[in-house]
């Protein structure tokens, strides 16, 4: 009888403690940051190459936006070296993709040597939506930004229905680009300046870029032309001790572009400075070489207190260039 008694009373205390467990555990739907890691070639035909993951997160702890930030790496890095501005953006409210896409070095080597102000915009082009526009570069539908864009946004419609990922998309053949904030660093920023030239976009934010010929000491063609996007809508972030962009070169551009001025210092403003659109920065970055260049957003290089957490001067910018 004892025998029988404390087997059942064990069965009792296993299964309470099971369904303790069970009751314990969220749900799998429960507020929460989702982060997906996805390769280009996982969710399209024809990847040639660039095949590290896109980095997509979507925090429904926040209230969402219903807004898409997109963000573009620069020269050969990937979406993984961003993960503190991607988790940043998608904290404020925003679903957030940093996108991986053909950027290697050859849209700034064919322009090196160049006279031809129209070369560099010609390889954005090409980078944009995959038509072919130049000699020495090969970037075909499949691997420009707008298809891989596209494609991803498929996929997370069709696995994660209930996360609204459709309302970024446009039929299949294109993107609700007015839901869009396009923002990048380096080459990436360039890019989101381009594209916001080609389509009206809901904002674009470019992190340490430009597109000046020094050959010339001239503006790239596109810089200057009109666009699909209000400038009202463009913002720029850079160090002004830029190893890779004199700063007096960003500056030229910048103002024959017809951005808000005046430039600001953040780390001796506070927002919403001056409701200007062209903002700087004088911190020092964690990594000295190529350091300044990288500071403003990239993981091992942006400016961290003692605890690990962003300087709070560089955090507050992020949100007044992404929520402004």
């Amino acid at each position: 009888m004892y025998k029988i008694t404390a087997i059942l009373l064990l069965t009792c205390i296993i299964s309470c403690k099971k369904k303790t467990k069970t009751e314990d555990t969220p749900p799998a739907d429960a507020p929460q940051l989702y982060s997906n890691f996805i390769k280009p070639s996982a969710v399209g035909t024809g990847i040639t190459g660039y095949d590290n993951e896109h980095y997509v997160y979507l925090d429904t702890r926040v209230t969402l936006k219903n807004k898409l930030v997109v963000y573009l790496p620069g020269t050969s890095a990937t979406p993984s070296g961003y993960t503190t501005i991607l988790k940043a953006s998608a904290g404020m409210g925003y679903h957030t993709v940093g996108l991986m896409y053909p950027n290697g070095s050859e849209l700034y080597s064919l322009a090196l040597f160049s006279t031809d102000l129209t070369v560099i915009g010609r390889c954005r082009q090409e980078a944009f939506d995959g038509t072919d526009q130049i000699a020495g570069l090969t970037i075909d539908n499949a691997n420009c930004i707008k298809t891989r864009l596209i494609r991803l946004l498929q996929y997370l419609n069709t696995q994660y229905p209930t996360q609204n990922w459709a309302q970024y998309l446009n039929g299949t053949a294109d993107v609700q680009w007015g839901r869009v904030i396009l923002a990048g660093h380096s080459q990436g920023g360039g890019h989101a300046f381009y594209m916001a030239k080609k389509v009206a976009v809901y904002r674009t934010v470019a992190f340490a870029s430009i597109d000046y010929n020094t050959n010339t000491n001239q503006n790239a063609t596109w810089v200057t032309q009109l666009g699909a996007t209000d400038m009202s809508k463009y913002y720029s972030y850079n160090h002004t001790g830029d190893e890779v962009f004199a700063y007096a070169n960003v500056v030229t551009q910048l103002n024959a572009m017809g951005i808000t001025g005046p430039a600001i210092n953040t780390e001796n403003a506070t927002t919403p400075y001056s409701n200007s659109h062209t903002l700087t920065t004088t911190a020092t970055p964690a990594i000295a070489a190529f350091g300044n260049h990288s500071g403003i957003c990239m993981d091992a290089y942006v400016t961290r207190d003692a605890g690990g957490l962003v300087k709070p001067t560089i955090a507050r910018t992020w949100e007044y260039l992404l929520e402004k």
